[in-house]
């Protein structure tokens, strides 16, 4: 019944809900609960019940407070203020009809009195009798145009029936009647931003702010819809200002690093994340730094949190996530130390931690170790997802590719998945085999047509053959069905680059994909690409290095990097690039996108070698 904002509306306390906090009983308590000048109650009975009335009030007995007021009425029948306090409680106890009459009877012989007018307006409103409580609540504006009780109740009247520009009105007369007061403002923006109008949120709590520079709650609001709209250094300044009125605050200062890492303002974001772990970093709180970082590619950094929180307690989520981080940052031994120390989790996060750590022993060479490890899990828990595809990469670095065939065949005899489907046909092209894997895929996706990842996976495979046209064709029916499906966007566009395409539309189709996703790192490497192929060198070299600061080591990144800054006559940067190509490949192998990728990037290299013109 009673409606958000209103909540924080009612003359002391909401109409209904858990009992208030019970204060010391006094004449301002009395004058605080109802909102005007506690009247004289005529006899000292009455006075004694009115004051047994507030203690029930405060008790949250709102039977006992009508019963009480019933009684100090008997002793001063007229009094308007015990007659409005009755309808309150009345109002109080959801009896909303017997309030409803009490106050009449107020207003019948004191028209002008402001609390009954307001209350009356409050009730009618909760009754859902719209207008008839806006002509109340307007007289009680015009009776004490200075209170700014009746303005909120009629702004959130305005607001439950969509009516913003009156909402709007109302709280532009409570601005004109009491300079200075933000409270209309602050509210109204609050309620705006929660309903999706984010433009008239803004406009009101800029407002608001410049009344009270430490409302914190609207630095916050005006902070996250700036950061909505792509207006990053907007946002920034914005929890800068929140950070000045809450410096310990932690989501403040979380969020103030988060947008600081979006700018790649990465001393400020220090600065903030250091001021949050400085206040004793919980394990929880060093994780969503973490995670902060890991979303910004900083994988040094999060490594480094979640390393500094993990020698100072023992918790196995920091222990997992700190292997994620090192798995991902290609630390296989680091990751594995930190996934063995993770074995208290809860037990599917345990055998996860057990998966990834055989993945890494796999990595660092340790095939029978990892296989080992990875038998235990099968006999565990057969069916833990993501199982047979890691056993099955386990099994083709240890030089077991029929074994690993077979695994990935059962497994889809067992549950048909668009990953298992995907790493068996990459198994079939790392053989050679690329005709097995598009049957496999065209197969799978015959009988589930609508499946993305397989869609994908068929596109590849294909791509792989040698059928790029196909390729492309293929991942047109998803952009077909959704034109801003970024993924099939970005593959298409870079696809026509790679191949000889239409260069125009491939610029146009990476573009608009870069619009739906600015930061992703793989669309800025498409679109370096294509501005190559066009022979755009410096655009496409500066697009590049843009991709290359934004996102994790990637092979074929620094490849096309170090091709683009060869061709530009730029023989160090291409250098540069290029080995960082094969550093990725020495630590991790299978990142290669095509078979003879590292032996051509070391040919690369030896034809920039001095003395190597003429060979």
């Amino acid at each position: 019944m009673i409606r958000a904002l209103a909540l924080l509306l009612l003359l002391s306390a909401p109409v209904s809900g858990a009992p208030a906090k019970r204060p010391r009983v006094d004449v301002s308590a009395m004058r605080e609960a109802m909102g005007g000048t506690v009247e004289e109650t005529g006899a000292a009975a009455s006075y004694a019940h009115f004051l047994q009335a507030r203690l029930a009030h405060h008790e949250g007995d709102h039977r006992q407070a009508l019963d009480e007021l019933r009684l100090a009425l008997a002793s001063d029948v007229q009094n308007p203020y015990l007659m409005t306090g009755l309808g309150e409680q009345y109002a109080r106890a959801s009896d909303l009809g017997q309030a409803e009459a009490q106050l009449i009877k107020v207003l019948e012989k004191r028209p002008d009195y402001h609390a009954a007018q307001l209350l009356l307006g409050r009730v009618l409103y909760e009754s859902g009798r719209f207008a008839r409580a806006r002509t109340h609540l307007g007289r009680a504006i015009r009776l004490r145009p200075t209170d700014p009780v009746a303005y909120l109740v009629l702004t959130q009247l305005w607001l439950d029936v969509r009516r913003y520009d009156e909402a709007t009105r109302v709280v532009e007369a409570l601005s004109s009647a009491v300079p200075g007061e933000p409270i209309g403002l602050h509210r109204l923006g609050l309620a705006l931003a929660e309903k999706g109008e984010l433009l008239r949120a803004e406009a009101l709590l800029e407002r608001a702010v410049e009344r009270d520079p430490a409302d914190l709650e609207a630095w916050v609001v005006l902070a996250r819809i700036a950061e909505h709209d792509g207006r990053l250094e907007v946002s920034a300044a914005h929890w800068a200002r929140a950070v000045q009125s809450a410096p310990e605050n932690q989501e403040v200062l979380l969020n103030a690093g988060r947008v600081a890492l979006r700018r790649r303002q990465l001393p400020e974001a220090q600065a903030y994340f250091g001021a949050l772990l400085a206040q004793g970093g919980d394990a929880e709180t060093a994780v969503k730094v973490a995670f902060a970082w890991l979303a910004a590619r900083q994988l040094t950094q999060a490594g480094e949190v979640l390393e500094q929180a993990r020698a100072r307690v023992d918790e196995p989520r920091l222990h997992y996530y700190a292997g994620l981080v090192f798995e991902r940052s290609r630390e296989y031994a680091r990751a594995a130390q930190a996934f063995a120390a993770a074995a208290a989790l809860p037990e599917d996060l345990a055998l996860d931690a057990r998966l990834h750590r055989a993945a890494c022993l796999s990595r660092l060479g340790r095939h029978k170790e990892a296989l080992e490890s990875l038998a235990s899990v099968q006999r565990e828990r057969p069916g833990h997802p993501g199982l047979e595809v890691t056993l099955a990469k386990a099994q083709e670095r240890a030089g077991q590719p029929r074994a690993a065939e077979q695994t990935l065949v059962q497994a889809l005899g067992r549950r048909p998945e668009p990953e298992t489907f995907d790493a068996l046909a990459v198994l079939y092209a790392r053989q050679h085999r690329h005709d097995d894997a598009v049957a496999l895929l065209t197969g799978a996706l015959e009988k589930a047509p609508d499946d993305e990842p397989l869609t994908f996976s068929l596109a590849a495979a294909l791509e792989r053959r040698g059928a790029w046209r196909a390729s492309v064709e293929q991942v047109r029916r998803l952009l077909a069905r959704d034109q801003t499906h970024a993924g099939a966007l970005n593959f298409i566009g870079y696809t026509l680059a790679s191949h000889g395409g239409d260069l125009e539309e491939a610029e146009r189709l990476v573009r608009r994909a870069l619009e739906l996703k600015p930061d992703s790192a793989a669309f800025l490497d498409s679109l370096g690409w294509v501005l190559f192929k066009k022979g755009e060198l410096e655009a496409a070299r500066a697009t590049l290095e843009r991709a290359v600061d934004g996102g994790p080591d990637d092979v074929t990144l620094f490849e096309h990097l170090g091709d683009v800054s060869a061709q530009a006559g730029d023989v160090s940067r291409a250098r540069e690039a290029w080995r960082r190509a094969l550093r990725v490949l020495e630590q991790s192998p299978d990142d290669a996108d095509r078979p003879a990728q590292r032996a051509e990037l070391e040919q690369k290299l030896k034809l920039l070698s001095p003395g190597a013109k003429g060979r």
